[in-house]
């Protein structure tokens, strides 16, 4: 008897909330890895991984010499993690870019000639929005005005790919991610336990992209699994929702306000990155990934969570607890 087939899935980026529901699904069809190996940073870490069936592996993004290793063991790469963290005032290309190209070099360094599949998480939100309010696709050009320069990564990765013979593969994240309780909605939600109010910017009439964690977690595991060398997909199951719906939704089972400011007082009051964050048409569609990969979104719309599911949830116990 042959011995049983093994497939390994070595994920930067594991424990947090994506990677966590990535977890669960990895090793069920149509996925099938049998091991999951995640960097990790502290014993705590260690202990969430491991209650998810994943072997940690200490580590971070400046571990070039063990990622490499662990990525040419592996069959496959999934890299949630950056250098980046949301809302730094520093600019992405001198604290960030050059930590995260870094890391995708020691990727690359293991991948080499393998023709292995890696899918770096990006997001739509850097790609210029359609001038007449459309949707768009993953050949929308990047943002002249940009939140940030994360692109610059999408591009350097499917450079690497074609370079150094493996798959890279681009899987643009929607603006709200969300579902069970977490994400930037828990966020705002328990600021605005403490604050009273959820804030909108220019009457939030503007569209935005969402998709549920559970559906961008499936989405990243069907592109290692069937996309091709240099493709890019956008993680995206609405695109018609609007931040004046969202927050309202949001104010409605916590019991605060919304309160709306003016562009420029969004700037003023929140700092640039979080006022372009609220204000900044977004339709990114997902229709590439499920006629291409076959992706199916199957969890609660947005507002359907927030006023019946995981939200709902959330709000009871943030109010409970006042």
């Amino acid at each position: 008897m042959s011995p049983p087939h093994t497939k390994t899935l070595f994920i930067l980026g594991g424990s947090g909330y994506i990677g966590t529901q990535l977890l669960h699904q990895a090793t069920q069809p149509p996925h099938n890895f049998t091991t999951i190996r995640a960097l990790s940073r502290t014993p705590q870490t260690d202990a969430h991984l491991t209650s998810h069936n994943a072997i940690p592996v200490r580590g971070d993004l400046s571990s070039h010499a063990t990622i490499t290793t662990e990525s040419r063991s592996a069959d496959a790469v999934i890299c949630l993690a950056t250098a980046y963290t949301f809302g730094q005032t520093a600019p992405y290309d001198t604290h960030g870019l050059p930590e995260d190209m870094a890391a995708l070099d020691a990727i690359a360094a293991g991948l080499a000639g393998s023709n292995k599949p890696l899918a770096l998480a990006s997001g739509t939100l850097l790609y210029a929005p359609h001038p007449e309010g459309l949707e768009t696709d993953e050949s929308s050009p990047v943002d002249p005005n940009p939140i940030n320069t994360r692109s610059k990564t999408d591009a350097y990765v499917l450079s690497l790919g074609a370079r150094h013979g493996f798959r890279a593969l681009s899987v643009r994240l929607a603006p709200f991610v969300y579902g069970r309780g977490g994400s930037g909605l828990g966020m705002f939600m328990r600021q605005a336990q403490t604050t009273g109010s959820l804030v909108t910017v220019g009457g939030g009439r503007k569209c935005t992209t969402t998709v549920h964690v559970d559906d961008a977690a499936g989405l990243f595991l069907l592109a290692v699994g069937r996309g091709g060398a240099g493709e890019t997909f956008n993680a995206s199951a609405e695109t018609r929702v609007t931040y004046a719906e969202i927050f309202g939704a949001l104010a409605e089972v916590l019991g605060v306000e919304v309160v709306d400011f003016s562009e420029v007082e969004a700037r003023e009051r929140l700092g640039e990155m979080v006022a372009r964050f609220f204000s900044t048409e977004n339709r990114a569609s997902g229709e590439k990934a499920k006629r291409v990969l076959g992706w199916v979104p199957s969890g609660p719309g947005v507002l359907e969570d927030i006023r019946e599911g995981s939200y709902k949830v959330l709000a009871g116990e943030l109010k409970g607890g006042n």
